[in-house]
């Protein structure tokens, strides 16, 4: 026992040594965009999740909300531990902690991490992000237009809302069969499970998570079904090796206006118009307003139930879970933080740019 207890001993140490290194090497790496995208995101993390697949797909569960729990039970478990015998085991405790650590961050890394420093999408689209509130009208004019058309194919009525007749296992397989975007950059099958801690999720603030240590997807199983659709499609995104929060959004509304099915095509369109109502809201809230005022009834009502969720688990302790969320996006390179997510706009501003919305196919 003691001799096991020494060798652990020394795996701390060779842990907590490559802390530093660990920061120096990904301070170079992240210089190259070039090298990420071609050796390690098209390549080296295809094979990753190909292998996580294999093995994960088909348990009943997520894994990944297992491994969470009992992280959390050890983490108790330890800290008890300390308290009782805070003399002897203060040292070890920190030993310990720093060393696992730096042993999550090196798999981190290795299994999706790195995809924070790939090259952007909007460059491997050949996007504009820069764009004027014109265009931003413009982008809201259409999709307002999109979405009414469809709210009425889908409801017989501009004031009743849309009841989406399926239930939420039916739509992540029907998302999954039919999710598919650039698939010669991003060479991957993802899938989707609820997540068993989705009660904490809500109070937490949260409508789903990429797990990136298991590379499992997880979503709320108790959000409202037309945000239940888009987030769905949000975390497969990141299972492509998608990691800013803006191109996992764009992606999600690709896909979803892209679907064979009305309903999740309308999921995708009114996911848009919240964010691109909000941005143009702050630049100019009485023409925001004018925009808005067109939408129908029905779809407002959704938008409402959608609000009065969140409301219904809205606790003191989630502004600090999302200021902590905000810092890890931030050392990761998104600059934005939590505000990031907004930031999808602009990627929809340069779609609505090189597309036409087909009208024709929703009468």
């Amino acid at each position: 026992m003691l001799v096991f207890f020494l060798s652990m001993k020394k795996v701390y140490y060779i842990l907590i040594a490559l802390l530093p290194i660990q920061w120096i090497a990904i301070g170079m790496i992240k210089k190259n965009p070039e090298w990420i995208e071609l050796f390690f995101s098209q390549n080296l993390y295809p094979f990753i999740f190909k292998m996580h697949r294999f093995f994960l797909v088909n348990l009943p569960f997520s894994f990944g909300d297992l491994f969470y729990g009992i992280i959390v039970i050890f983490i108790i478990k330890s800290i008890i531990q300390l308290i009782k015998k805070p003399k002897q085991r203060i040292k070890l405790f920190l030993i310990q902690s720093i060393a696992i650590l730096s042993l999550i961050l090196i798999v981190f890394q290795i299994t999706w991490g790195l995809n924070y420093y790939r090259i952007p999408l909007h460059k491997s689209l050949n996007y504009n992000l820069k764009y004027n509130e014109a265009e931003l009208t413009e982008t809201l004019e259409k999709l307002i237009k999109t979405t009414n058309i469809l709210h009425l194919r889908l409801s017989n009525s501009d004031s009743i809302s849309v009841q989406i007749p399926y239930s939420k296992d039916v739509l992540i397989n029907m998302i999954e069969k039919n999710f598919s975007f650039e698939e010669e950059l991003y060479p991957i099958k993802p899938f989707v499970k609820n997540s068993q801690w989705s009660t904490l999720l809500s109070y937490m603030g949260y409508a789903g998570y990429l797990n990136p240590l298991t590379l499992e997807s997880q979503v709320n199983k108790h959000i409202p079904k037309l945000n239940y659709i888009t987030t769905v499609a949000h975390e497969m995104a990141h299972q492509l090796g998608v990691a800013p929060e803006s191109e996992a959004n764009y992606i999600a509304f690709y896909t979803t206006i892209n679907h064979p099915n009305p309903f999740i095509q309308y999921s995708g369109y009114s996911f848009a118009i919240r964010y691109c109502y909000s941005e143009l809201y702050k630049a100019n809230p009485e023409k925001a307003k004018e925009l808005i005022s067109v939408l129908h009834p029905g779809i407002i009502e959704k938008f409402k139930e959608l609000s009065a969720f969140w409301r219904e688990y809205k606790n003191p302790f989630e502004p600090f879970l999302k200021k902590g969320y905000d810092s890890y996006l931030k050392a990761n390179g998104q600059r934005l933080g939590i505000k990031s997510y907004d930031a999808m706009v602009a990627l929809v501003i340069a779609h609505s740019q090189v597309s036409t919305y087909d009208l024709d196919k929703f009468y």
